[in-house]
């Protein structure tokens, strides 16, 4: 049965016809009775029955010759299949029964098909495994652009679903843009050549770039099934290579327009890098001076003055020096020499860049005759001038700040102001050093005992700024205002006191009566004013002159300060006018007993130029009352009572009402 199994279905077809024939002609045979040669009454059997049994025999005969052929054609087909099998297997023995055999290795072979599928979903699992911990994009691609396979970078990359690769194609995957720059590579690479380029991916968040790698895929026939490929990010590198290139191009662009002379030359002296400015100096195309040796280039009297430097700096040692050009117009030059080491510790050349500074040198040299006439104004002026950094240190001081600290200059510039001043001093200046830092000028005044005596200041600190406009520090000066402050003291008692008499004048007499009546109101005590003037004055200064005029004032103003009291105040208003404030009376009367006093005390002759002479006054009262709400009523009021008393005939007093 197992080797039926083996048979095709036309080898099966065969035998079946072939025993079925047989089967009829033996049950013919049997059937038909013996010495019978045909049926009763049919007087044709006799003649056909053997020719049908011939027929039949020979059909059979046919059909089962065709079918042991075809069975001999199959089994010599199934003995070189065991053979073939054999020689792979050779451990395997034999059962010397071909379809056991057969039905054996194929049983193997089933068995050996599972296994390789398992290896091969081992394999896969594996490789898939390595592929999505590549830190690049993987993907295989047939040549219908479909992805048959695609690392889970590649789908994390492109936005992608897990699983959702496989079977996608090439272009919905990569984007328009994408599979834009990629297609022309993709078609080079099914055509059997390998691409390596560049791509700018841009429509998955954030821009990057990818160097992709396609390789193709060959059948055993030589021909392309598809491709692998293999994309790094290079972002960070196009970066760096963006950068590394345009600073290669702002440093060539740099070298080539600064104002200086810049040259790599090697440890045999000669030219191997300069830039475009030596052309301009030299006279020179850079393409000339490459190769030429320092000496060639300078010529013999400039090598002169630069060999020495030359022979140091190849000796390992960083030199910078100045040199000052004997040509005409006498230019001054830095030169900078930079040893050029490699890792074994030999000088190989040096980096020479020579700066024209003739400028900054004139510069300088200005500056330091500025700064040495600045010294000297600063010196002779009377005041202190400094100027304070950002740590409060002192980084200039003129000459009188010897005087000042009492030590010299040496020991003052450099120096914290909070080491060179006391507590109170440096807490007095510090407040308005600040607001100075703050961008805004400071200024105040302060006393200060100097050699002995108490002199006055005036201080200012002004912020300093830079080019920038940013605060590079304070500027302080301090001058001496004593002199100042007492002329302004003396022109302030001036403002407020008559220039002839000493006595306070109108405006001082217009503060002390609101302060009087003020006090009055609040003390509840009784206050005066009395209005007074000199009997026939006007004729004192026409008969005697002005100058007895004011002799006789100011005798007047004396008397009457020591007819009063300390607490009452004495004012002069104008020519021969008076005012004297009465206050803390304890009844309004007592203002006529201080009335009564002064007018005794004028009785006695006034001495004028010599000359014994008789002055009298006369006197108006003004008492306050409640009622009073400034003093130019009660003025008003005293002044109307100097009247009533001067048409009582002078040198008396009299009250209003």
């Amino acid at each position: 049965m197992r080797f039926l199994g083996l048979l095709t279905v036309n080898t099966r077809a065969a035998l079946s016809i072939s025993l079925l024939i047989l089967v009829i002609m033996l049950a013919a045979i049997t059937l038909m009775p013996p010495g019978h040669a045909g049926p009763p009454g049919d007087g044709q059997w006799s003649s056909i029955g053997p020719t049908m049994l011939s027929a039949a025999l020979v059909v059979a005969i046919f059909f089962g010759a065709l079918a042991l052929r075809t069975i001999h054609r199959q089994r010599t087909l199934l003995q070189q299949l065991r053979q073939r099998l054999h020689a792979h297997h050779p451990d395997r023995a034999s059962t010397g029964d071909v379809v056991a055999d057969l039905t054996n290795a194929v049983e193997m072979l089933l068995q050996e098909q599972q296994t390789l599928h398992q290896h091969d979903q081992s394999s896969q699992q594996r490789l898939r495994l390595i592929a999505d911990n590549i830190p690049a994009l993987v993907a295989y691609v047939d040549t219908a652009y479909k992805v048959i396979f695609a690392n889970r970078r590649y789908e994390s990359a492109y936005g992608i679903a897990p699983g959702q690769v496989d079977g996608m194609a090439a272009a919905d995957l990569l984007g328009p843009d994408v599979y834009a720059q990629s297609e022309p590579f993709m078609r080079d690479v099914l055509g059997g050549q390998a691409a390596i380029f560049e791509r700018l991916v841009t429509h998955t968040g954030a821009v990057r770039w990818e160097r992709v790698s396609y390789m193709p895929e060959w059948a055993a026939d030589g021909s392309v099934t598809g491709f692998i490929a293999l994309a790094e990010d290079i972002t960070e590198l196009k970066r760096a290579q963006h950068t590394f290139a345009r600073s290669e191009m702002r440093l060539r662009m740099i070298t080539d327009n600064m104002p200086a002379l810049i040259a790599y030359i090697d440890d045999k002296q000669h030219f191997r890098f300069c830039n475009a400015y030596y052309e301009t100096i030299l006279n020179l195309p850079p393409e000339k001076v490459l190769g030429l040796t320092v000496r060639e280039v300078t010529g013999e009297a400039g090598y002169g003055a630069i060999a020495g430097y030359i022979s140091r700096v190849l000796g390992g040692e960083r030199v910078r020096f100045e040199q000052h050009s004997d040509s005409p117009g006498g230019r001054y030059f830095l030169h900078d020499y930079l040893p050029d080491i490699d890792p074994g510790g030999k000088v190989i050349g040096f980096y020479s860049m020579v700066l024209d500074i003739t400028e900054r040198k004139l510069a300088e040299l200005h500056q330091r005759a500025s700064e040495t006439l600045l010294r000297h104004v600063t010196d002779s002026l009377p005041a202190l001038v400094s100027y304070i950094d950002h740590d409060e240190r002192y980084q200039f001081n003129n000459l009188p700040h010897e005087q000042w600290f009492g030590r010299p200059l040496a020991e003052i510039t450099g120096q914290r102001v909070a080491d060179l001043l006391t507590a109170d001093e440096y807490a007095r200046h510090k407040q308005y050093y600040d607001q100075a830092r703050e961008g805004k000028v400071a200024r105040f005044e302060f006393e200060a005992r100097q050699n002995g005596s108490q002199r006055y200041f005036q201080a200012a600190y002004l912020p300093q700024f830079d080019d920038q406009h940013q605060l590079s520090g304070v500027c302080g000066m301090i001058n001496d205002i004593t002199t100042l402050k007492l002329v302004e003291n003396q022109l302030r008692v001036l403002a407020r006191h008559d220039t002839l008499t000493g006595l306070p004048n109108r405006n001082q007499f217009n503060e002390k009566l609101a302060e009087a009546m003020a006090r009055s109101r609040r003390s509840g005590h009784a206050m005066a004013l009395m209005f007074l003037d000199i009997d026939h004055f006007k004729a004192i200064n026409d008969t005697l002159g002005h100058h007895s005029g004011d002799e006789v004032l100011c005798e007047f103003a004396r008397r009457l300060l020591h007819s009063v009291r300390q607490t009452d105040t004495v004012s002069r208003l104008a020519g021969d006018e008076f005012v004297i404030i009465l206050e803390g009376l304890q009844l309004p009367t007592e203002s006529t007993k201080v009335a009564a006093k002064i007018i005794n005390a004028m009785s006695t002759d006034f001495d004028v130029l010599g000359v014994p002479r008789q002055v009298s006054t006369s006197i108006g009262i003004a008492v306050g009352k409640i009622d009073d709400t400034d003093g130019s009523a009660l003025l008003r009021r005293a002044d109307e009572a100097l009247y009533v008393a001067k048409a009582a005939g002078r040198n008396t007093f009299r009250s209003a009402p």
